[in-house]
């Protein structure tokens, strides 16, 4: 293995190892910072998730057109700095409108990063072996969302806001690391060279004309519309749903965040692992049967959860739910990278986050309005069916060749 391969993996574990842990030290507290201190009403609650999505939606696609035209490092290291300075925002000051504006930045501040890191480590090391250090990344990560769950926690008893101030903190130092770290050699840009109009709209035309072409890449959208209808108003109410309607036994509301998380993250390592070597075992079956029927448990799970009255079974029922979800997203990452052609990879990754957010945009304000005008229970429920049409969707292309040799050892 050549130097550059060398320390593209090396930068590649480096990012697995990092960014959850400084994403989990936000992610630990903040759901229930946003509940307790910013709002506790349902639908202003969903306005928090919508402004962030709007600027998703908004910007996901430039940005995807600038990782895939100039420099998909330095997309990530930009996004990374931006995205940082909206948690910022979000601890220093505790108001609700500026928490508004906190989520437009951090939302900016992801598009730059999401579908960068796949497509990046595809043009460095290959399809075949990008593919299997999906899975292996995952894992490591969430090892190190353990770890920032843990700091995020005991952060937490201290003050609610102490964890996402240092989460925004060390995800700007994260940013710079990666700068130092990650090199960019296998990166081609299009014909046109410098970062112009044209060359953004080249980019952009020609990655809707292969949606248009390819029903698989037709089908990422969709996807992306469905399961953003479902997750926007269910993360946006489950927070104050266990508040508010379960008497939480022997500890303070943020030591039981920290353990449904931590829970979550260490039933999703062997999750991940059974899901890998299922496929690789049972070779007649498709990647899609797997998303399917974890969309299917996803939906079981989060019903219980939002039914019944026993904090312990409904916990444990949040926990399946999100460990199917967690779990779902590196073998949809492979599906994603196996379709999308090489020279506009991030960019459909980035229509996939861009119509998720569409999803979100459209749905959450109305399964927040629904919670307040009904209750959360009836809200949740709503969000978590809304889940449903993504089965058909999954199982829609039957043949996909090649995803065998994408899981390779």
């Amino acid at each position: 293995m050549n130097a550059s391969r060398q320390r593209a993996r090396r930068a590649y574990y480096i990012f697995r190892l990092l960014a959850p842990f400084v994403f989990a030290m936000w992610l630990t507290i903040s759901n229930l910072y946003f509940a307790t201190v910013i709002t506790n009403d349902p639908f202003r609650l969903a306005l928090l998730l919508v402004v962030l999505e709007s600027a998703t939606f908004v910007f996901e696609v430039p940005t995807g057109l600038v990782a895939d035209s100039f420099s998909r490092k330095w997309s990530i290291v930009i996004g990374y700095i931006i995205w940082g300075g909206g948690f910022l925002l979000q601890a220093l000051v505790p108001i609700y409108e500026v928490t508004l504006l906190s989520q437009a930045i951090w939302g900016l501040g992801f598009t730059f990063v999401s579908g960068a890191p796949e497509a990046w480590l595809v043009d460095e090391l290959g399809q075949d072996e990008a593919a299997s250090l999906f899975i292996r990344g995952a894992q490591i990560g969430q090892v190190a969302t353990l770890f920032g769950i843990a700091a995020g926690t005991a952060l937490a008893t201290a003050h609610r806001a102490l964890p996402i101030a240092l989460g925004g903190a060390a995800t700007i130092l994260l940013a710079l690391i990666l700068a130092a770290v990650m090199p960019e050699t296998g990166f081609q840009r299009s014909a046109v060279k410098g970062l112009s109009v044209a060359q953004l709209w080249h980019t952009f035309a020609f990655t809707l004309d292969m949606v248009k072409k390819r029903q698989a890449l037709r089908t990422i959208v969709l996807i992306g519309l469905v399961i953003g209808s479902s997750v926007g108003g269910f993360d946006a109410m489950y927070a104050p749903h266990i508040v508010q309607n379960f008497a939480l036994p022997l500890f303070e509301p943020e030591i039981w965040f920290g353990l449904l998380l931590a829970a979550v993250t260490l039933l999703t390592l062997p999750a991940l692992e059974l899901a890998k070597r299922w496929l690789r075992q049972e070779r007649q079956s498709r990647i899609s049967r797997v998303l399917a029927a974890f969309a299917c448990g996803t939906v079981l799970g989060n019903l219980v959860f939002v039914w019944l009255p026993s904090f312990y079974v409904a916990a444990f029922a949040f926990c399946l739910s999100q460990v199917l979800r967690t779990a779902t997203k590196p073998l949809w990452m492979i599906w994603i990278n196996h379709h999308a052609p090489s020279d506009a990879r991030a960019t459909v990754i980035s229509l996939y986050w861009q119509s998720n957010a569409l999803g979100q945009i459209a749905f959450a304000p109305l399964l927040g309005g629904l919670g307040a005008l009904t209750s959360l229970r009836i809200a949740l429920s709503a969000a978590s069916l809304a889940l449903l049409p993504v089965i058909p969707l999954y199982r829609r292309r039957h043949r996909e060749p090649g995803f065998e040799r994408a899981l390779g050892a």
